[in-house]
């Protein structure tokens, strides 16, 4: 029987909005980097990172939106890092300094050092906005480094694939959006449940929510900003699944691991080849 790979501790950071900083020890991945206290009209409601975050091996990217693709955030990072995003978003990461630009669209796989990457369908608004000829049709990622399998929605609501992403460790999905009400193309509570539901993951950590919302002059935190989280754990406990829920607060970590491999690797192990069946529980 083949021997079975080790593998690091995998420390999953929820930065805040869909910025995520996933990092295998030797190779650091950031998800959507949105590093400034003021995007737009949005003001951050909790701490800044430590400009620490932007020092990574390879940046993914979902779509267009300014609070996923924030030219200002980007600039923070090393030029010569890869950065991963959809078709049509080459002259915006041009701007930004990137000499490493690779575009993709739904179905391509790609590998940046140790990372594969199966880019795979998001159901969300196509561009950057209603004045910009930017068309990017949105995408998210499924990442795989060390035999640990990530889900990268970015943004999306369900779409017919979702149930066929095979095994996944970690699910870092949307469950709202930056207002007080979201419009078409997000997760709700309680559509990330039935998404959770489907993905089968062994971890779901909610991102995309309690981060940003609207500048309204006010110092006091919007009532509505911690309800998506609370309605997610109440909908997750409704569906049984509050074993795989792992709720961050921004800049909070999860830690996946004490050298425990992740699912990929581990069915590739007990197959004795890279067999791609899906497993369902906990890795």
């Amino acid at each position: 029987m083949p021997t079975p790979p080790t593998a690091p501790n995998v420390r999953v950071t929820w930065v805040g909005h869909a910025t995520t900083h996933v990092d295998y020890g030797d190779f650091r991945v950031l998800t959507d980097p949105l590093l400034r206290r003021r995007v737009a009209h949005l003001r951050r409601r909790s701490e800044l990172p430590a400009p620490s975050v932007a020092e990574v091996d390879l940046v993914l990217l979902s779509h267009a939106h300014m609070d996923h693709l924030h030219v200002p955030s980007l600039r923070r990072i090393r030029p010569t890092t890869p950065v991963v995003g959809p078709r049509g978003t080459r002259s915006l990461l041009t701007r930004a300094g990137f000499e490493r630009i690779i575009e993709v669209e739904n179905g391509d796989r790609i590998e940046v050092g140790p990372a594969m990457i199966d880019v795979v369908d998001a159901a969300h608004p196509v561009g950057r906005g209603p004045h910009s000829k930017i068309r990017a049709k949105p995408v998210g990622f499924v990442f795989e480094v060390a035999g640990h399998r990530t889900y990268f929605a970015g943004d999306t609501d369900l779409f017919d694939d979702m149930a066929s992403l095979g095994a996944i460790d970690v699910a870092l999905l949307p469950i709202w959006g930056w207002g007080p009400s979201i419009g078409w193309g997000h997760l709700d509570p309680a559509r990330a449940t039935e998404a959770a539901a489907l993905i089968e993951p062994g971890a779901v950590i909610p991102i995309h929510w309690g981060t940003y919302s609207p500048e309204d002059g006010r110092l006091t935190l919007p009532g509505w900003l911690d309800s998506p989280a609370k309605s997610f754990v109440s909908e997750m406990q409704s569906a049984g699944l509050t074993d795989r829920l792992q709720l961050l607060q921004p800049g909070q970590a999860f830690v996946l691991g004490n050298g425990v491999i992740g699912r990929a690797a581990r069915r590739s192990h007990s197959r004795g080849d890279g067999g791609s069946e899906a497993e369902s529980g906990s890795p």
